[in-house]
């Protein structure tokens, strides 16, 4: 298996914590829903939209990072050896986001803290990435009512990657990520995520019998919305009934900041293109999901494509379009804990670059 979104692929799980506890509530209880906390309420009718779902999934986040990352190292060692052989991306990752999240007395409000741990294997390519990497995300959730959420929270990640028979790459970094949803009709919503992580990066590679080091200051700024739908059976007769259709269109933006330094020769540069990287995407997708009572399994499939539309570090992997598919199986409990197992593919139509994830995820609500 091949597969290339650490950091999403974590994220991905994540969100289907926010999603559980309204649903297994929601579908347990006999109390009338005016009756419970508006923070409820609100995961109950934005998790049924599909609208919490594309808060916590890092499935793209993580995509773009690895990509950029896999972009830079293919560069470096294509100029470094001044090689014309036909680059290749591939990657398989196993991820597990751990999530808990707690209500405040308010009964409007969230405290929600996440772990997410990714071990990545890449394919056996000119240029091959092994490795793990960590992100802690501790965030403050308010819901406005039972259509609208902000969200403000901190991170830290650490990324350890090693170049195959070639170097090492170290990054540490810390951000701030702000984010809205707003549910504005009974079938559409929409999402909006923004990110700014201060990182520092350090960079062995072996320069014949010598080992090159840098370390470059890395930020980046990373924008990303969406639009989603919510349709059922009673909306189009060929949606299987207890099943619903979440159409998705979305967009993502992030420029990185690289500083310029001297390296361990002595020679100043920052990134392999210059100062700033840019890379963005647009995707349409579909995803089916079966609504489940708690204690039951809960099926679901989605499929899509998705688009390049700038990237500054495509020297030598051409790929700009991906067919998008995968599927999972989750279950809630009655208390509101979820627990998924989830698959996730980006297939290069070109065949250059393809990236997959298994993803094991647990949520706690306390």
């Amino acid at each position: 298996m091949k597969m290339k979104y650490k950091l999403l692929a974590l994220y991905t799980s994540a969100t289907s914590a926010m999603f559980i506890m309204p649903h297994a509530i929601g579908e347990e209880t006999s109390r009338d829903t005016h009756s419970l906390p508006l923070s409820i309420q609100a995961q109950m009718n934005l998790g049924q939209a599909g609208l919490m779902s594309s808060f916590s999934n890092g499935d793209t986040f993580g995509g773009v990072q690895w990509r950029i990352g896999q972009a830079r190292t293919t560069i470096g060692k294509a100029k470094s050896a001044s090689s014309s052989a036909d680059y290749k991306d591939d990657t398989s990752d196993i991820v597990a986001p751990l999530t808990v999240q707690h209500m405040l007395s308010d009964g409007r409000s969230l405290l929600r803290f996440n772990v997410t741990g990714t071990l990545s294997n890449g394919g056996d390519n000119e240029v091959q990435l092994d490795g793990d990497i960590g992100r802690m995300d501790a965030q403050y959730i308010r819901f406005l009512d039972v259509n609208t959420m902000l969200s403000f929270g901190v991170f830290g990640e650490q990324t350890d990657l090693d170049i195959v028979d070639a170097g090492t790459i170290k990054r540490h970094g810390a951000g701030l990520r702000f984010d809205v949803i707003n549910k504005f009709s009974d079938h559409w919503g929409a999402t909006l995520r923004t990110e700014y992580s201060w990182g520092k990066q350090e960079l062995k590679v072996a320069a014949g019998p010598f080992i090159r080091t840098h370390k470059p200051g890395d930020d980046h700024f990373y924008l990303q919305s969406e639009l989603v739908g919510n349709y059922h059976n009673n909306d189009f007769d060929k949606i299987p009934e207890g099943w619903v259709l979440h159409p998705v269109l979305g967009m993502q933006f992030q420029r990185n900041f690289l500083e310029a330094t001297a390296d361990s020769f002595g020679t100043v540069s920052s990134g392999e293109v210059g100062s700033t990287e840019n890379y963005g995407t647009v995707w349409g997708h579909l995803r089916f999901e079966k609504e489940a009572r708690p204690n039951t399994l809960s099926p679901s499939v989605v499929i899509g494509i998705e688009q390049e539309y700038v990237n500054d570090l495509d020297e030598y992997v051409d790929e700009p379009t991906y067919a998008v598919f995968g599927g999972g199986i989750s279950i809630m409990q009655q208390s509101g804990n979820r627990y998924e197992l989830s698959y996730l593919r980006h297939q290069g139509l070109k065949q250059n670059r393809s990236i997959e994830a298994v993803v094991l995820t647990a949520t706690w609500n306390l």
